[in-house]
């Protein structure tokens, strides 16, 4: 069987739609989502219909429950705190309750793996950060802890694929706002039979998606990241 994984959306529907053909192209019908669906972007419901039009298997992220709550809002900085304030007033109260209601995490139980789905990591759900540099001991606490063979995380925008032993940890990067440098959406493609991985990089309309930024009264530093991936 193959899985889609994708992370960190962050309403850029430009991204996400490109993603979602590339995915149909290759006639893959399951799609895990390790959350932050909205922020930064300009389409924050239009991605969030995106997720439950294609039964899209989502944990929430830290930017989901902040755009709603604003209660963390001052942990971040000024151009983060107006994405916030501006999403909370984008989203129709159903995709409130849509986002606020996704799990914090989520367990899929397939024939011989468990998989479990978080955004940023096990020990800290919203807020951990687990990149190429985590030492093996904490990413051998983190499988222990999921209870999982496969542990798959977002949160960094940089993809990563870590194998332990039997076990693997997956981030498939971003696909609305990439940060290794790459101006490319980022999403992975995994075989569950063979255990194997691969991350797939995807041209989009940045122009469009930087100009909607822009237009829509967001600041601009968000227009511009896209165009340098980081």
């Amino acid at each position: 069987m193959k899985i889609a994984l994708i992370s960190d959306i962050h309403a850029n529907l430009e991204a996400f739609e490109e993603v979602l053909k590339d995915i149909k192209k290759r006639n893959i019908k399951n799609i895990l989502c390790a959350g932050d669906i909205v922020g930064f972007g300009a389409n924050p419901n239009e991605c969030c219909k995106l997720v439950k039009d294609n039964n899209i298997v989502s944990v929430k992220g830290n930017f989901d429950v902040d755009v709603i709550t604003l209660k963390d809002a001052k942990k971040y900085d000024e151009n983060l705190v107006t994405s916030l304030q501006w999403t909370n007033k984008q989203l129709t109260d159903k995709n409130k309750d849509f986002l606020i209601k996704l799990p914090k995490m989520n367990s899929i139980n397939l024939k011989d793996l468990k998989i479990l789905l978080v955004h940023a990591s096990v020990t800290d759900p919203f807020h951990g950060r687990i990149t190429q540099q985590t030492s093996d001991d904490v990413l051998r606490e983190e499988l222990r802890r999921s209870k999982s063979n496969i542990l798959v995380i977002g949160h960094t925008h940089i993809p990563m694929v870590k194998r332990l032993n039997n076990s693997l940890i997956i981030n498939p990067g971003s696909v609305g706002q990439p940060r290794d440098n790459r101006n490319l959406a980022s999403y992975a493609i995994l075989e569950t039979e063979v255990k194997s991985v691969n991350i797939v990089r995807i041209k989009y309309d940045i122009d469009t998606a930087s100009k909607k930024i822009i237009t829509s009264g967001l600041p601009r530093h968000l227009a511009d990241r896209l165009f340098s991936g980081n």
